[in-house]
This record gives structure tokens, C-alpha cells and sequence, in this order.
């Protein structure tokens, strides 16, 4: 299995991550066939954690929770322009480009056996010192009934 990302959408995506570092960045590529945009979505995770320690233990170093009305916003917006989910994305500061237990279960939020996004690549990047190392993509394997890697080719 292969997932694409377009040059300047990688770059982006990169530069996002460098820049909230020491903080994981969140966000979407959204596109079809002809068109590819990167739409970076607010990490919500150190107000959650400020807010409310023990129902989001976890602060913005290590996990991210998308801006819920940014979210929706970018959801709208594939309706309303009739186009795919095509990489829900993350960094990781400091670790490897890997997809966590807890990566895994966001990914299944509405039903644990089953992926939200059954189509959609999830990628992960890794940022080393503020600087990035590496990206992985995951794709869902129905047979496997996992996220397994694959290949992401820039293009």
C-alpha cells in the first residue's frame, strides 16, 4: 500500500511541526484528484489539560486533541466541496514516527473495531530537537483489522 503527499503539502506540514515543537501539530490534508490543500487544525490538548488534569492527564508534549469547531469546519468543508479526507496528521516531538496505542484509538473513535476514516492515511512525523527526522504513513488493512504502515511517497 502507497500514500501520496505533494511536495509543498509535506513541507508545510513539516514547517507546522518544527514550529510547535516542543508541542505535537495536528491537522488535515483534504483534496481529490486534482486539487491537494493542507489544513492545520489548533492543538487543544494543554487547555484541555490545564483545565481538567485528570480527565486529560496527558499535556500538548504528548498527545493532541484537534479545536473541535476547526475540526468541524474542515469536515463542512469536504461536504460542501465534494472532496476526500485524504492524511489526518500528527507529530511526534521527540519520538519516533510510529502509531501509538493511543493514535490507534483516536482513529477509532465512533466504533473501536473500525476505523472513522476507513480511506484516509494517517501520518505521523517525528521531530527530533525542533528539527525533522521522519515521516510514516498508516493505512487501515481490513483484513488485519489494523493500521498498518505504508509507504508515503512525496510527489
Amino acid at each position: 500500500m502507497k500514500s501520496t503527499i505533494r511536495r509543498a503539502n509535506m513541507d508545510a506540514i513539516i514547517v507546522q511541526a518544527e514550529r510547535e515543537f516542543p508541542n505535537e501539530c495536528c491537522g488535515f490534508v483534504i483534496g481529490d484528484a486534482a486539487t491537494e490543500e493542507v489544513r492545520p487544525i489548533t492543538n487543544v490538548q494543554n487547555l484541555m489539560h490545564t483545565k481538567d488534569p485528570a480527565g486529560f492527564p496527558r499535556d500538548a508534549r504528548t498527545a493532541f486533541l484537534m479545536e473541535p469547531k476547526e475540526h468541524l469546519a474542515v469536515m463542512n468543508e469536504i461536504d460542501r466541496r465534494k472532496l476526500a479526507l485524504k492524511i489526518v496528521y500528527h507529530s511526534h516531538p521527540d519520538h519516533d514516527a510510529y502509531f501509538s496505542a493511543t493514535d490507534r484509538a483516536q482513529a477509532r473513535s465512533f466504533d473501536p473495531e473500525f476505523p472513522d476514516y476507513p480511506d484516509t492515511a494517517y501520518v505521523v512525523m517525528s521531530i527530533h530537537a525542533g528539527k525533522f527526522a521522519r515521516a510514516a504513513a498508516f493505512v487501515w488493512n481490513a483484513a488485519k483489522r489494523d493500521f498498518v504502515e505504508a509507504d508515503l511517497e512525496i510527489i
